[in-house]
C-alpha cells in the first residue's frame, strides 16, 4: 500500500525534507503526523475501506496530507482541480454518488467497491463526459521498484507541476515520497523556463517531468533552462526527433527519457533513454511489472508487424467508475503465450522490433493528443452541436511538420455566433479540450470521397505573423508584437485568451516577454492582466519599482549569478584564479591581516549576491580569512576550485600552501566580482596592506574605493547619457540574420589552451599602417583564420568591453565588463565593424541578444568565438623581504573558441587560443593559432 511504503520512509529518515512549498519545508515525520490527524477526522466522518473521497484543495502540504490520510483510512482519493468549470464538477458529482467531499465539511463520502483502489484519475470520453479511471496501489508502487527510467531515491528533488487529476501527479508526488526524496510544490503554473531555473538554483531540483508539448516549447524558447538537471522525463504525445536532437546537442549531460503510457495503466508502460537520434524516437521497453504486446485479430504480431498496442501487468486500472460498458470494451482478456491475460486495449497502433523496442504508428480512431491530453474530437463536436444555431461542426487536429498535433480547431456552419459557441465549450469541457480555434464557415469544403476536406479547413485558419518590434519601440510595442506572433492580433485592449491564446501559447508568451524584459513574467500575471496595454503597464511599473532597492547587478553579473545558482555553486569555470610562488621570510600573520583588509576594502568582494526580488549586490557580513595548508600545487588548485557561496557573501578565497621549500599563495574570485583589470588592483592593495601590517600599522590606501552602490550608479549614469534608442536601432540592423558559426565537434580532451609568443611591435606597426587598433588587427586575423578553417565567411565575434571609462571606475575590484558582437564577413572591413560595435557598446549585450528574439540554439547567443586584447597591468605582488613570482596561466574560455592577444605593458606578449573541449577540437585550435600568428605578424 502507498501509505505503508511512505510510513516506512518516514521511519527511516524522519527529519528529511519531504515537501518544499512557498512558506517553508515539511519533514517526513511532520507529514506523517499531519496525515494521521486528518485520517482521524476522516474516520469520524465515516471514511473507511471501500470509499472514494473526492478532494478539492489547492496544491499545498494540506492537499498531500489529505491524500495520504484518505489512503490511511483504506479509501481511495479523487483529486479534483478547483479551477475546473462548474459544469464539469457537477457532472463528476453525478458520476460519484453523494456530494463532493472537502475535509471538515462532514459529508458522507460516496462508496467504491474495490478495496485495492488508491486513486481515481479523470480523462475525457467519446461523448465529452468525464471518465473516471480507478487505479490500484500497485499500479503506482510498481513504477519505483527497481525503476529503470530515472533515479528515485533520497537524493531526488522533483517539482510537482502537473495537474492534480492527471496520472503524472502520481509520478511527481509518490515517486519522491515513496523513495525518500523531496517534492517541491509549485504554485505558479504552468512552469516557465525562468521558474525552472529558479527551482534548480533555489531548491536543487534535479529530476523533472514535462508534457511533450511543454518540453518542446522550452527546447525551442530556452533550452539552457534545463541546465543543472539530472534527468528530464517527457511524455503524453509523440516526441519530435528534431526537438530531441536539439536537446541532446545543447544538454548532453542531462538524461532524457521519453515515456509512453495511457492513464489506464498509470503513468508509463514504455520508456526510452534518448541518445543519438537518427530517425523517429522509439517508445522504448516496458517498465517493471508491466508487459506490452502488439496484437491483430486476437493474435500476437510478429516483430516488425503493425498492430494494436495492448498492456498487461500490475499497472492496469480496475475499472472506469460507473461505466461498466466502457470497462468491458477496453479491458479484455487475451490469450498471450498460451495464458489468458487481462489487458487494456490502447487504440494505438505500434510495432516491436527484433530487439524488443516498441515503436508508435498512430491512432486507430479519431482520438488525438494535444499538449499531453487525450481528446476525442467527437466529444468536442457533441458539445458544440448542442448550441442553438449550429447546423454542422467538425473538430480537426492541426499538426506540425513533425506530425505531432499542436492544436485543435473547430469549424462550424450555422447562424450561431462564435462567442456563443466558445462560451458553451468553455462551460462544458475541461480547459485542455477547448479548441484553440473556433471558426464559422459558410460551407464545408469536400474531399473527392465526399467527406469534409480537413486540409482545406486548416488552410482557412489565420496565419500568425512573426514578432518584430520597430527600433526604439515602446514596451507596449514589444508586447503587441509577441501577441501578434502567437494569436495573430496585436489589439491593445483585448484579452490574450479572447484572441485565441491557449495555455501553451501563454507559456510561450511569458517566456518571450521574460527574455525581452529581463524579468520573470508568470502566467498568473498574464491571466490577471491579459491585454497588451495592461501587461505593458505592469512591466513598466515593475521595472520602476525595482530601481531604488540597492546596487543592481549588471546584466553580465546577473548571468554569472544564474550560472552559479544553476550549478549549485560548483562552477569553477567562473572562478578567476591568481597564483604566486613566494620564497623568503614571509610573515604569515601580516599576509592574513592584509587579506582581511582587502576583503573589507572592496564592496564587491564582501557582497551578498541575490536575485530574490531583483539582481542585487548587498553588503555581506562574512569575512574571508587566509586558509593554510601543506602540500603541493594540486592541494592549492583543489582549494581554489572549491565552491564559493555568493548568497552568503563569500565571493573570493585566499589560500597559502607550504611546499617544504616555498610558499604557494593563491586567490580566486568569482567572475561576478572580478575581471581582468581587477587582477592588478587586488595585487596592489594586497601589497600595500601587507607592508603596513608588517610594520604593525593599519594600511592607508590613499583613496577610497567606491561602494557597489556608487559604482552601479556611475555605470547607470554612463548609459543614461548615451542615445540608447539609436543604439537599439543600430544593433537591430547590424545583427539581423546573423548566422551561427558551425565549429567542429570537440574531443573532450584535457588540453584547452595553447600560447605562442608574438612581436607586439609588429602588431602595432600593422595597426598604424591600416590606421586602426590592435583589437581590429586581431579581429581581422581571427575572422580570416576561422573562415578559412570552417568555410563559413560570415559570423559574429564577441569582443569584451570595459565599463571603466572614468577615473572613479578604475578603482573597484569587480566585474565591470560587457561584450559586443562584431559582425565579420567578406564584404566588411574589420576595422569599421569593430569601430561601429564599440561606438554602440552602452546597450547591454543581454538586451542586444533579446532584440532578435529568443535564443534557441543552446549555445552562446550571437557569437561562438571571442577575440580580446588583454593589456591591463600584470598583478605584481610586492612582499618586502620575499621574492615573488606570478604564474601567468590561462583560464577556461567564456566561449567555444577564444583568441587573446595578451600584451601587458612591459611584459611578455603572446597569442593565446583557448577552447571548450566539448565543442572544439584541437585541430581547430592549431589551425587558428597558426593563421592568427601569421596574420598579426604582418
Amino acid at each position: 500500500m502507498i501509505h505503508e511504503v511512505f510510513r516506512a520512509r518516514a521511519a527511516e529518515r524522519p527529519d528529511a525534507t519531504a515537501l518544499v512549498h512557498a512558506t517553508g519545508r515539511v519533514t517526513y515525520a511532520e507529514l506523517d503526523r499531519g496525515s494521521d490527524e486528518i485520517a482521524l477526522e476522516l474516520s469520524a466522518a465515516g471514511v473507511g475501506k471501500g470509499n472514494v473521497v473526492p478532494v478539492v484543495l489547492p496544491v499545498s502540504p494540506r492537499l498531500v496530507a489529505t491524500l495520504l490520510a484518505v489512503l490511511k483510512c483504506g479509501a481511495a482519493y479523487a483529486a479534483l482541480d478547483p479551477a475546473w468549470p462548474r459544469e464539469r464538477l457537477r457532472r463528476i458529482e453525478e458520476l460519484l454518488p453523494g456530494q463532493l467531499w472537502v475535509p471538515g465539511r462532514g459529508d458522507n463520502p460516496p462508496p467504491l467497491v474495490d478495496e485495492s483502489a488508491a486513486m481515481v484519475f479523470f480523462t475525457s470520453g467519446s461523448t465529452g463526459e468525464p471518465k473516471a479511471v480507478v487505479s490500484p496501489h500497485e499500479a503506482t508502487i510498481r513504477l519505483f521498484q527497481d525503476c529503470t527510467f530515472a533515479t528515485f531515491d533520497h537524493t531526488t528533488v522533483m517539482p510537482q507541476v502537473s495537474a492534480v487529476p492527471w496520472d503524472a501527479f502520481a509520478l511527481e508526488l509518490w515517486g519522491v515520497l515513496l523513495t525518500g526524496g523531496t517534492c517541491v510544490l509549485v504554485e505558479d503554473r504552468p512552469l516557465l523556463p525562468a521558474g525552472l531555473r529558479d527551482l534548480v538554483a533555489r531548491h536543487g531540483v534535479n529530476t523533472l517531468f514535462l508534457t511533450t508539448s511543454l518540453f518542446q516549447l522550452v527546447v525551442e524558447e530556452d533550452v539552457d533552462a534545463f541546465a543543472g538537471l539530472r534527468t528530464v522525463i517527457t511524455g503524453g504525445e509523440k516526441l519530435s526527433a528534431w526537438h530531441a536532437r536539439r536537446f541532446r546537442a545543447a544538454r548532453p549531460e542531462v538524461r532524457l527519457v521519453n515515456g509512453y503510457g495511457p492513464v489506464e495503466s498509470a503513468v508509463f508502460v514504455l520508456t526510452h533513454d534518448v541518445g543519438a537520434v537518427a530517425g523517429e524516437v522509439p517508445l522504448g521497453r516496458p517498465v517493471t511489472r508491466t508487459s506490452v504486446h502488439v496484437v491483430a485479430g486476437g493474435r500476437e504480431c510478429a516483430p516488425g508487424e503493425v498492430g494494436e498496442l495492448v498492456v498487461a501487468g500490475d499497472g492496469l486500472a480496475l475499472e472506469y467508475l460507473g461505466d461498466p460498458a466502457s470497462t468491458a470494451e477496453k479491458f479484455t482478456w487475451l490469450t498471450l503465450g498460451g495464458t489468458p491475460v487481462r489487458v487494456y486495449r490502447t487504440g494505438d497502433r505500434g510495432s516491436v522490433d527484433a530487439s524488443g523496442v516498441f515503436h508508435f504508428h498512430g491512432r486507430q480512431d479519431r482520438q488525438v493528443k494535444v499538449r499531453g491530453h487525450r481528446i476525442e474530437p467527437a466529444g468536442v463536436e457533441h458539445v458544440a452541436g448542442g448550441v442553438a444555431g449550429v447546423r454542422r461542426c467538425v473538430a480537426v487536429p492541426v499538426r506540425e511538420e513533425t506530425g505531432a498535433c499542436r492544436a485543435l480547431a473547430l469549424f462550424y456552419a450555422g447562424e450561431a455566433a462564435e462567442a456563443d459557441v466558445v462560451a458553451r465549450l468553455r462551460a462544458d469541457l475541461p480547459g485542455y479540450s477547448v479548441p484553440d480555434h473556433v471558426l464559422r464557415v459558410e460551407a464545408f469544403p469536400l474531399s473527392p470521397n465526399g467527406k469534409a476536406d480537413t486540409r482545406a479547413l486548416v488552410a482557412m485558419l489565420p496565419r500568425t505573423p512573426s514578432a518584430s518590434v520597430p527600433a526604439g519601440g515602446s514596451a507596449e510595442d514589444a508586447v503587441a508584437a509577441e501577441f501578434a506572433a502567437l494569436v495573430g492580433s496585436d489589439a491593445r485592449d483585448r484579452s490574450f485568451f479572447e484572441l485565441g491564446g491557449t495555455s501553451l501559447a501563454a507559456v510561450r508568451l511569458c517566456t518571450r516577454l521574460g527574455a525581452r524584459f529581463g524579468r520573470s513574467v508568470p502566467v498568473s500575471r498574464l491571466r490577471s492582466t491579459p491585454t497588451v496595454a495592461g501587461l505593458a503597464a505592469w512591466l513598466a511599473s515593475a521595472v520602476e519599482q525595482t530601481r531604488d532597492h540597492g546596487p543592481r547587478l549588471t546584466p553580465m553579473q546577473h548571468s554569472f549569478l544564474v550560472r552559479h545558482q544553476v550549478s549549485g555553486g560548483a562552477d569553477p569555470h567562473n572562478h578567476c584564479p591568481l597564483v604566486w610562488t613566494v620564497t623568503g621570510d614571509l610573515d604569515v600573520a601580516a599576509l592574513a591581516a592584509a587579506v582581511r583588509d582587502v576583503h573589507l576594502r572592496h564592496g564587491y568582494l564582501h557582497a551578498r549576491y541575490t536575485d530574490e526580488d531583483e539582481p542585487l549586490a548587498v553588503p555581506g557580513e562574512r569575512v574571508v580569512r587566509l586558509e593554510r595548508a601543506t602540500g603541493d600545487r594540486a592541494v592549492l588548485d583543489a582549494r581554489l576550485a572549491a565552491p564559493l557561496d555568493l548568497a552568503a557573501g563569500v565571493a573570493w578565497r585566499a589560500v597559502l600552501v607550504w611546499t617544504g621549500v616555498a610558499w604557494l599563495f593563491g586567490v580566486t574570485a568569482h567572475h561576478i566580482a572580478f575581471d581582468g583589470w581587477s587582477r592588478h588592483r587586488l595585487a596592489e592593495d594586497l601589497s600595500t596592506a601587507y607592508a603596513a601590517r608588517l610594520r604593525g600599522v593599519v594600511p592607508e590606501f590613499g583613496v577610497d574605493v567606491p561602494t557597489p552602490a556608487r559604482t552601479s550608479a556611475a555605470v547607470a549614469g554612463l548609459r543614461a547619457a548615451a542615445d540608447l534608442a539609436a543604439q537599439r536601432a543600430f544593433w537591430t540592423a547590424e545583427l539581423a540574420g546573423l548566422p551561427d558559426l558551425g565549429l567542429r565537434d570537440g574531443d573532450g580532451g584535457s588540453v584547452y589552451a595553447v600560447e605562442h609568443d608574438v612581436d607586439i611591435a609588429a602588431v602595432d606597426r600593422l595597426a598604424r599602417e591600416r590606421g586602426t587598433s590592435r583589437l581590429a588587427v586581431l579581429v581581422d586575423a581571427v575572422a580570416r583564420a576561422v573562415a578559412a578553417h570552417t568555410g563559413q565567411a560570415e559570423f559574429g565575434i564577441g569582443v569584451p568591453v570595459t565599463q571603466r571609462s572614468t577615473e572613479e571606475l578604475e578603482l573597484p575590484v569587480g566585474c565591470l565588463i560587457d561584450t559586443v558582437c562584431v559582425r565579420v564577413g567578406p564584404e566588411r572591413s574589420a576595422a569599421e565593424s569593430v569601430a561601429g560595435a564599440l561606438a554602440h557598446a552602452d546597450l547591454p549585450f543581454a538586451e542586444v541578444a533579446r532584440l532578435h528574439g529568443p535564443v534557441r540554439t543552446g549555445r552562446h547567443p550571437r557569437y561562438q568565438v571571442i577575440a580580446a586584447v588583454q593589456d591591463s597591468p600584470e598583478p605584481v605582488l610586492e612582499l618586502p623581504g620575499c621574492a615573488v613570482r606570478w604564474h601567468d596561466e590561462p583560464s577556461p574560455p567564456l566561449a567555444e573558441l577564444q583568441v587573446e592577444l595578451v600584451a601587458p605593458a612591459g611584459g611578455r606578449a603572446r597569442v593565446r587560443v583557448s577552447r571548450d573541449p566539448e565543442r572544439v577540437g584541437m585541430d581547430v585550435v592549431s589551425a587558428v593559432s597558426a593563421a592568427v600568428l601569421g596574420a598579426v605578424a604582418g
